[in-house]
């Protein structure tokens, strides 16, 4: 996790949401396959969404909430080895979804001046994991047909090589200060890389979850979706965006940084940011559009050392993903 600090820097980025060609479906290459699973609460599987909300609300009070601590990461992983596992699978950009505003008002917490708007399509995410320590990382949705995802990083939703599902797994759109009037999402199901799985490889870590509705309502309704990205360019202007919680943050507001992606690795993008632990699975958004308050989702917050933050490029693999856990829904 990172410990230092250095002012983030700030840019207002207002990019306009483009159209999206047709998006088929596409095939995981290499030795990876899809791992996914049911979201369990207090070790059992919770099917009736009124249910998993009371137990969820009961158990994440703030007091548990503030003592959470910022989610493990990943180490560096191999180039050489990256460029085995993922030889890469990159076809023509394309858009697997546009964004979508809510169809309830923006109605987000007062906040204190910023070059970008408090957005309620990035959240924050709480969970226990299988060492029973609970943990916090950040999230994005996704107007995926189905109308309740949200994109993180791998290890946000499981722990890696050994070990498995994360326990009591909420998300809280637009999150801060304690507030998430855009209320408390549980997770439903589940899906990953069993290269993070099973492996542990930075470059396969992201995870999609779908949540259950909360009073009968959709998560991309209420809080809005961000499209998502395939196969963009590695250098490209971006909204790097998440709840860091190392210090010198807390992990009770939405930081940004706004500026250029790069190559990283073999099929990894980095950004120099400075983002603390807690920021993980926060998006790197490519045309974040600071009126709509919402953008494309081309890649998650994974690793890196202080001043720099790490993920998966998300090229037709990932689509791969996102196809397999687009329609889930209890």
């Amino acid at each position: 996790m990172r410990k230092h600090f250095a002012a983030v820097a700030l840019a207002a980025l207002a990019l306009a949401v483009t159209a999206s060609p047709s998006f088929a479906a596409a095939a995981v290459t290499g030795s990876n396959t899809i791992d996914s699973g049911p979201a369990l609460i207090h070790g059992r599987q919770i099917t009736d969404p009124s249910q998993a909300q009371a137990l969820l609300a009961a158990y994440w009070t703030p007091e548990r909430m503030r003592a959470a601590t910022p989610a493990d990461e990943p180490s560096e992983g191999d180039p050489a080895l990256e460029r085995l596992d993922r030889p890469g699978n990159v076809g023509e950009p394309v858009d697997g979804a546009r964004p979508a505003t809510p169809i309830t008002t923006l109605t987000g917490s007062s906040m204190s001046p910023r070059a970008l708007n408090l957005t309620k399509a990035t959240g924050r995410v709480f969970f226990t994991n299988s060492s029973g320590v609970d943990k916090s990382c950040s999230g994005s949705t996704i107007n995926n047909p189905a109308g309740n995802m949200v994109a993180t990083a791998g290890h946000c939703v499981h722990g890696g090589k050994g070990m498995g599902w994360h326990d009591n797994w909420v998300y809280m759109p637009g999150y801060h200060n304690g507030s998430y009037s855009d209320g408390m999402w549980s997770a439903y199901w589940y899906t990953s890389p069993d290269g993070w799985t099973k492996k542990s490889y930075s470059w396969w870590d992201f995870g999609f979850v779908n949540v259950h509705k909360l009073g009968g309502k959709k998560l991309v309704h209420v809080a809005g979706g961000n499209g998502i990205s395939f196969n963009y360019s590695k250098w490209s202007s971006t909204v790097l965006m998440g709840y860091p919680a190392d210090p010198p943050y807390d992990g009770t507001d939405q930081y940004h940084c706004v500026g250029s992606m790069y190559p990283r690795g073999f099929q990894q993008v980095g950004f120099n940011c400075f983002l603390t632990g807690g920021a993980s699975g926060g998006p790197f958004f490519r045309n974040y559009d600071n009126t709509l308050r919402l953008g494309f989702t081309s890649s998650v917050i994974a690793h890196g050392p202080d001043d720099k933050n790490y993920g998966p490029y998300f090229d037709n693999d990932v689509a791969a993903f996102y196809n397999a856990a687009k329609n889930k829904q209890p």
